[in-house]
């Protein structure tokens, strides 16, 4: 027995006849009556007292057919439920952001994405590039927005923006955001920046070593918070993405100044776990997180050249 017969069954005992069954359902009439005999072999029962004006269910029938009814509806609401489930935005969605980049993303990125799915649970991972390339690795984060990183079986990068950096320090400076700075002139003033193995740093000291000038770092702090605390404190001059000091910049905390000849840049990807399938919650995340960085390049807030094709 199978669902095609019990839905073949009920159309016979709808309508009390095989022709009248085999013309709805077009099928040869023969055909069909050999589909019955073999189901009431199959179930030892008699379905059918057949008459001459046609044919009439039993008990058994009457029995088979409430059955058949509540199996079929059972059928169709499971693959409806099936099909909802495939088609369902929901379960855990993990990102992982350099210190930076979560400042200048993650909450915005979050509060968007939250309203439209509410079903989702979003987790920030907060790490440095080395460290989430291993997570993605790993599977343990599903996304990572990041520098530039190699690319392995288990990882897919997609361009996304080219950063623009900036000389940054407390009130009163004298850095503005019309009169750029001349990568030489970071020589002159104490410097604020991460430790050694971080990629801003990395990038300062590899474009100081090409331009063949010495750089005083006066402090180093990993922490970005910390970084702009001393700068508050007039102890010295960071670099750091426009986006992470729009505020302070807005408040006048804080004043700044684009890096010329050469300009500092760093380049950004967004990075995919290949470990595990893409759940519907990591793509529409994905589709969201491109949707907003576009829209903060456009805005002014992230500045650089967006690459996302």
């Amino acid at each position: 027995m199978d669902l095609r017969q019990l839905r073949t069954f009920l159309h016979v005992a709808e309508l009390g006849s095989l022709s009248k069954a085999a013309e709805r359902l077009r099928v040869a009439q023969p055909a069909l009556g050999r589909q019955m005999k073999l189901l009431e072999e199959e179930l030892g029962v008699a379905l059918f007292a057949r008459h001459g004006r046609g044919m009439v269910p039993t008990a058994a029938g009457r029995i088979l057919a409430d059955r058949a009814s509540a199996i079929l509806r059972l059928v169709a609401d499971t693959r409806a439920e099936l099909i909802a489930e495939r088609d369902a935005v929901k379960g855990t969605v993990s990102l992982g952001v350099p210190p930076t980049v979560g400042e200048v993303l993650a909450g915005r990125l979050v509060e968007r994405f939250v309203k439209q799915h509410p079903a989702v649970t979003v987790r920030i991972v907060p790490a440095f590039s080395g460290y989430l390339h291993d997570l993605l690795q790993r599977g343990e984060v599903d996304l990572a927005v990041m520098y530039e990183t190699p690319v392995t079986p288990q990882i897919r990068v997609e361009p996304l923006i080219v950063e623009e950096l900036f000389l940054v320090g407390a009130r009163g400076a004298g850095l503005a955001m019309e009169r750029p700075v001349p990568f030489a002139g970071l020589a002159d003033r104490a410097l604020i920046l991460p430790g050694p193995r971080q990629g801003l740093r990395r990038l300062v000291e590899g474009e100081a070593r090409r331009a063949g000038i010495a750089l005083r770092v006066a402090v180093e702090a990993d922490a970005l918070q910390t970084l702009k605390d001393l700068v508050l404190r007039g102890l010295g001059f960071t670099v750091l993405p426009f986006a992470v000091i729009h505020a302070e910049l807005q408040a006048g905390s804080l004043c700044a100044a684009p890096i010329a000849r050469p300009a500092l840049t760093r380049r950004l990807v967004l990075a995919r776990s290949l470990v595990t399938p893409a759940s519907n919650a990591v793509r529409c995340f994905t589709d969201t997180l491109k949707a907003e960085a576009t829209d903060m390049v456009r805005d002014g807030v992230w500045q650089g050249e967006l690459l996302l094709r």
